[in-house]
């Protein structure tokens, strides 16, 4: 490839990045998991990735995946852990949203800290 091909390929990448514009940057929590939709299993895996980097894992939950997130956290310790995790912390919590109409309702919130053990 000669120079010039590889100046207007550099270009060509400047340009598209000052044309488009910037999405809002989501601030993502170092060790934070939110359970959601996805399978238990999905989020046990992702736990265990995030323990073999970190020291701990928050598992954030609210409404009917609050007991996904208790499943995913036994899951962790019992199957997966084999004695080395525990749970060192569960934070308990309501938020309230606006629903579409105006009205507002209260839904409660989880957070499961689960540790290595020493």
């Amino acid at each position: 490839m000669s120079k010039a091909n590889k100046k207007t390929e550099e270009e060509n990448v400047a340009e598209q990045k000052e044309a488009a514009p910037s999405a809002p940057q989501k601030k993502s929590e170092p060790n934070v998991i939110y359970i959601g939709k996805k399978g238990v299993m999905a989020y046990v895996l992702s736990a265990v990735l995030q323990l073999s980097q970190s020291p701990f894992v928050v598992l954030k939950s609210r409404g009917r995946a609050i007991s996904k997130a208790v499943d995913v956290s036994q899951v962790l310790i019992n199957r997966f852990g084999d004695g080395k995790y525990f749970v060192k912390e569960v934070n308990l919590g309501t938020e309230t949203l606006q629903a579409p109409d105006g009205t507002s309702r209260n839904v409660s919130t989880i957070d499961i800290v689960v540790s290595k053990k020493a």
